[in-house]
């Protein structure tokens, strides 16, 4: 296999990954560079994510602790509010770049900041004339076939490369403003305990001949007037009567579609959610917890229209009786324009701790998913 390696040009040599040593070693030759001397800031911020990344707590590497632990920010600090952090981590990009090319240009181990990540990489340099690779064994070809296994396997290497470079543009044109939604969603993209409680309001459900006697809930008579409505959706066998009782954990086909491109986008930052409908998740729940509440527009930020008998939304600073700042307009061509409405505050939370609740909601549960997939939209939160 050698005689082949060598062949073309190149020595494969096993390597294994930076010891803890190695990586304390590399982070103080950083430290003491002359690149860094004068920017206390910037040592603060590299020696924080370095020291967690060997101690193995990489998860634990957040812009919030970034900003407080390492860059001396309140614990009121708001990264949404305060782009220190991503400010010193562009200059922290370039220090690095700089010291690798001059100073520590022979170092046997180099500290990257990977972009849109605050998660140290430590990477081993060849020796000169030498390629690294993985510690792991290669299965060996037959011998006549060396020269061909290392070319063929050359060009799957190449032809990977390529793919990983165009599918990352790729990914990036397709995707643009990704950036400006991880800014937008703060805390709730950047932290595991996020709670999605979806509004369940009070409705009833009707049924033809009554329901189970076990469930602790009243049945009442079903009004005159709905047998047709009722019947179009589930015809009733011999004439049935229809009852009705309350539903607990009813709801709508929007809020549904708001809880999915949540969770969706939720997974694309890698945080996991729990989702709860609204009479088990009380208020007081919310607290140390980021929290995405689906609301109901019959149960939140919107109001009757008393001349209308519509629902509208209105300004609260407003005196009562002043133009609704957004109704529903009907359009010639049969379409109707609803809203979205997102609130965006602070989640009540112990000192220290920097939590956020997102609030959806609107004219109409169409209006509840559409807000819900704007904020979702790296195209929209870019624009």
């Amino acid at each position: 296999m050698r005689s082949g390696v060598e062949s073309i040009g190149m020595m494969i040599t096993a390597a294994a990954e930076p010891t803890r040593a190695d990586k304390e070693r590399a982070l103080q030759d950083v430290l003491k560079s002359q690149a860094l001397v004068r920017s206390e800031q910037l040592k603060n911020f590299l020696r924080y994510v370095c020291e967690l990344e060997i101690d193995g707590r990489a998860r634990e590497i957040k812009e919030y602790s970034i900003g407080t632990e390492a860059l001396g920010r309140p614990a009121t600090y708001s990264p949404l509010n305060d782009s220190s952090v991503r400010r010193r981590a562009f200059e922290l990009r370039s220090k690095l770049d700089e010291i690798y090319r001059t100073e520590l240009s022979a170092s046997p181990v180099r500290i990257e900041l990977p972009k849109g990540c605050y998660v140290p990489v430590f990477t081993l340099r060849a020796p000169p004339g030498e390629t690294l690779v993985p510690d792991r064994p290669l299965a060996a070809p037959p011998a006549p076939a060396r020269l061909a296994y290392w070319l063929i396997a050359g060009a799957a290497l190449g032809a990977g490369a390529l793919l990983g470079v165009f599918g990352t543009r790729f990914l990036n044109q397709t995707n643009p403003g990704s950036e400006f939604l991880r800014e937008a969603w703060g805390p709730l993209a950047a932290q595991t305990d996020v709670l999605i409680c979806l509004g369940t309001p009070f409705q009833m459900t009707v049924r033809a001949g009554g329901f189970s006697p076990d469930a602790d809930l009243p049945v009442f008579p079903a009004p005159p007037g709905i047998e047709g409505l009722f019947d179009k959706t589930a015809p009733r066998r011999d004439g049935a009567k229809l009852f009705m009782r309350p539903a607990l954990n009813t709801t709508t086909l929007g809020a549904l579609g708001a809880v999915v491109a949540a969770s969706n986008r939720l997974q694309s930052f890698g945080v996991q959610s729990q989702i709860l409908p609204e009479r088990t998740a009380p208020l007081a729940s919310f607290r140390n917890r980021n929290v995405i509440l689906v609301g109901d527009p019959l149960t939140s930020f919107v109001a009757l229209d008393p001349t209308t008998n519509r629902m509208v939304i209105r300004d609260q600073t407003l005196p009562p009786g002043s133009p609704p700042a957004f109704s529903r307009a009907y359009a010639q061509t049969g379409s109707t324009e609803v809203f979205g409405l997102l609130t965006v505050r602070p989640t009540d939370a112990a000192p220290g701790q920097h939590r956020r609740t997102l609030i959806v909601t609107g004219l109409s549960n169409v209006g509840v998913q559409g807000a819900m997939e704007f904020f979702a939209s790296p195209e929209r939160m870019r624009a």
